[in-house]
């Protein structure tokens, strides 16, 4: 069986169990579809008479350790998904990672149930939202005051110190996880940075992923010397406008304890779809 066999049968066993839960499992796939060895991701399965029951994923991000996995349903509660933790432990101790982090969605009874019987401690939690263009004049009102001074270009191959020192200043990242981020994301290549400029200078960046009609924003950010000027929305309405003539959606994700941000893409007409949580575990 080949890799590419695999990861359809991974994505079969994810809508299984999506669709069995109503939830979404964040399975990370611009990542999960890397080559082996590209240091972005490691994963293990267990297999039943040739049918996959059990995925775990571990995903190395700026420094951090993600962990996602799932069970077929039917298959639970018989020790799989304890099988794959356990032999996880292997490659999580060779990872030289700062913050190991389990994911669930909220909405996952059993996922949320077997993490508590783990020795973890909760960390944060992340909305997903998506762009609903029945709330799209709810911000209307909102004017920016750098609206018609900001503009949206790729960027160019020499801007990757630019954009590490945005992620620095925005995400209090170092510069040692920011730029070995950015390493990461050169070897998956499906990823559009963008320098968002006001007057013509850089004031703040993003990333778009898209795949099947669905674009994600990732990393908005702008310089904390020009927040309050609108550049960020003007920023969100361009990119959301430039997706609706590619017919795509538009998604990103933010977190619960930054109501800012939350206020912002919902003034936007961003909705609430999932939560995601984060559990810390000890390293």
């Amino acid at each position: 069986m080949t890799t590419a066999d695999t990861l359809k049968e991974i994505e079969e066993l994810q809508q299984r169990c999506e669709q069995y839960e109503g939830i979404t499992l964040k399975l990370n796939w611009d990542m999960l579809r890397l080559p082996a060895g590209t240091g972005g991701v490691e994963w293990l399965v267990t297999y039943e008479e040739e049918l996959l029951v059990g995925f775990i994923g571990l995903y190395n991000i700026g420094g951090d350790m993600e962990v996602c996995g799932m069970v077929r349903p039917g298959y639970r509660r018989r020790g799989i998904f304890s099988s794959l933790w356990q032999r996880a432990q292997t490659l999580i101790s060779r990872s030289k990672i700062k913050t190991l982090l389990l994911n669930t969605p909220a909405a996952s009874a059993s996922g949320t149930a077997y993490l508590k019987t783990l020795q973890l401690e909760f960390s944060h939690a992340e909305f997903q939202m998506k762009w609903d263009g029945a709330a799209k004049n709810r911000g209307a009102s909102e004017a920016s005051s750098a609206a018609g001074n900001v503009m949206l270009r790729p960027a160019r191959a020499d801007e990757t110190p630019v954009l590490i020192a945005f992620d620095c200043d925005g995400f209090n990242m170092t510069e040692e996880d920011a730029a070995e981020t950015y390493t990461q994301l050169e070897l998956e290549g499906s990823q559009e940075h963008i320098i968002i400029e006001m007057n013509g200078q850089p004031a703040g960046k993003m990333r778009l992923w898209s795949e099947d009609n669905e674009t994600w924003i990732y990393g908005l950010t702008v310089d904390k010397n020009l927040r309050g000027l609108g550049i960020g929305r003007s920023a969100l309405m361009q990119t959301i406008e430039r997706e609706q003539r590619n017919y795509n959606g538009v998604n990103l994700e933010v977190a619960l304890d930054n109501p800012n941000a939350l206020k912002l893409y919902e003034s936007c007409g961003f909705v609430i779809l999932n939560q995601q949580d984060y559990y810390r575990a000890a390293l």
